[in-house]
């Protein structure tokens, strides 16, 4: 592949959905593409702000945020995407920083039953797997248990 076909499969690419650098190097390196045509195609897709690692990282923490996910479930799917080190931190940062945990939790359990100990610890695994730490999520049915 040479580089205006890279360049368009690029731009093809990004028109789909929004990628991270990383994705973007491993999906030309996936279609054989020498590192001498890759590099200088993803220095221009940075360079014209196609490719934006800061940004997309804080649109996908902003989004799991939104959606109910805690910080750790945001933490693994920004890392999964290729995103460096700085980026995630200052995403996670943006989106999370001044929020407590357990107000986030809380919103996420919603009216899931919590009426005996099974559904209890049913409601911890879901917060769990949302991405809540296990005290947070504990805390939250703990709440529960004594207002009831």
């Amino acid at each position: 592949m040479g580089h205006a076909a890279a360049w368009r499969f690029v731009v093809n690419s990004l028109a789909a959905r929004a990628q991270s650098v990383a994705e973007i190097e491993a999906k030309l390196a996936a279609r054989g593409v020498p590192a001498d045509v890759a590099a200088p195609v993803v220095d221009e897709a940075s360079r014209l702000g196609y490719l934006d690692d800061p940004e997309l990282a804080g649109q996908l923490a902003r989004g799991h945020r939104w959606r109910g996910y805690g910080r750790r479930r945001a933490e693994a799917e920004l890392r999964r995407r290729g995103l460096g080190e700085a980026d995630v931190a200052a995403a996670l940062e943006e989106a999370y920083g001044d929020t407590d945990e357990v107000v986030l939790a809380r919103a996420a359990l919603g009216s899931r039953t919590t009426a005996d100990a099974k559904a209890e610890r049913r409601a911890v695994a879901f917060l769990v797997r949302r991405g809540f730490s296990p005290g947070a999520a504990w805390a939250v049915v703990r709440e529960r248990r004594d207002r009831a």
